[in-house]
């Protein structure tokens, strides 16, 4: 009787987890990572086979494919999308490059970047501050650089990088944190300090310096592996930019109605000789994504001698602390403080980093920090620390 109650007990606890490894879902999904198709299993748990979706972060998501995308008022940041929508059908096995396959990929790296940048920032920011995000929708088309944080677009049959998703969820996550009634730390907008922040985070979950892969025109693909050395040299402002994306793409320019012969029109409208010569503000004659490098690679070289853990918290607090950093300069930044802009700068997060480093570290990493940013050629002589 009681090998045949043991027999029993066993044959209830294998029929059980031959129950539970049934229920749950995985997908393999493919994505380029510096040059390299790389393969992976995912759960994707948080959406059932009747497209309903298990998540605190995403409501609903849809697909569609792209028509046509217009720009009413001349502005690359005001487009208008044409598309056509897509039924989705998550009660049979996932295609690969399927509309299915291209959803739960997608939901998978939103809550994956969501819950990164909730732990880093003890749930500090509020995802839900800005409203419509919690809706997503996925669109395969020929604009995939116009993807933002709730409409992501994929040409057909890619394997885009992570980074993208980890990149969108990452403005979500700097909105919240640069407003006023958010964190209100003084960003002051998509400044090269912010995105260079931003970045950082993209690149350090993503454990991989090279932004935009199979999403990003190659001529505009971000890599903080590289030195990119300040001040910021012409190769990096907005005209330079937009002759990459020309150069990226010299069928389609041809063609006046195409979508990426639209983009380069308003782009060109938005910021034509007699704008940019009435701009004062320096950051506003850079493409902010690509000059936020000079940034992202100092820390990322800091990250590769602190390691990622140390280095996420050490950036993540010093954000927390950067107004705070910044209301000090007269004590630390030998310079004229008066003249200086009303937001963050690169001295006020060197300083804010070195000090927050000596709290959490008491010192050990100080030299790292001040010879990457040496390095990169910030005037770290004129900062006290």
């Amino acid at each position: 009787m009681k090998k045949t109650g043991i027999l029993s007990g066993i044959l209830i606890v294998i029929f059980l987890f031959m129950n539970c490894s049934e229920k749950k879902r995985t997908l393999e999904v493919h994505y380029l990572k510096e040059g390299t198709l790389c393969n992976e299993i995912i759960s994707i748990d948080f959406i059932d086979k009747n497209g309903k979706i298990n998540s605190p972060y995403i409501d609903t998501i849809k697909f569609s494919y792209l028509d046509s995308i217009g720009y009413p008022e001349m502005n690359p940041d005001k487009s208008v999308t044409y598309t056509k929508a897509y039924p989705l059908d998550f009660s049979k096995k996932i295609e690969p490059y399927s509309p299915e396959y291209y959803c739960a990929y997608t939901l998978y790296n939103i809550i994956k970047s969501i819950e990164y940048y909730n732990k880093l920032f003890d749930n500090k920011i509020n995802f839900d501050f800005y409203e419509g995000y919690r809706n997503i929708e996925v669109t395969i088309g020929d604009v995939p650089y116009l993807t933002s944080p709730n409409i992501y677009i994929f040409e057909k049959n890619s394997n885009p990088s992570p980074s993208l998703f980890f990149h969108e969820i990452g403005h979500r996550a700097f909105w919240y944190i640069q407003a006023t009634d958010g964190l209100g730390i003084k960003f002051k907008g998509l400044s090269i300090i912010h995105m260079g922040l931003l970045e950082y985070f993209t690149v350090s979950l993503n454990n991989s310096p090279v932004v935009g892969e199979d999403a990003l025109p190659v001529k505009i693909i971000r890599n903080a592996g590289l030195l990119h050395q300040y001040p910021l040299s012409d190769s990096f402002n907005i005209r330079h930019y937009l002759k990459l994306m020309e150069e990226s793409y010299p069928v389609e320019i041809q063609n006046p109605q195409s979508n990426i012969s639209k983009y380069l029109a308003a782009s060109y409208a938005a910021y034509d000789d007699k704008i940019l010569d009435n701009i004062y503000d320096n950051d506003n004659l850079y493409d902010n994504h690509r000059g936020g490098m000079i940034l992202t690679s100092t820390l990322w070289r800091i990250r590769g001698k602190m390691g990622q853990e140390n280095t996420d918290k050490l950036v993540a607090q010093t954000i927390l602390n950067l107004s705070k950093y910044m209301d000090k300069r007269p004590d630390f930044y030998n310079a004229d403080t008066e003249s200086l802009p009303d937001k963050i700068e690169w001295y006020d997060l060197f300083y804010g980093l070195i000090q927050k480093e000596k709290e959490l570290f008491e010192g050990k990493n100080t030299q790292i920090i001040v010879n990457e940013f040496a390095k990169t050629g910030y005037s770290i002589g004129l900062v006290k620390y």
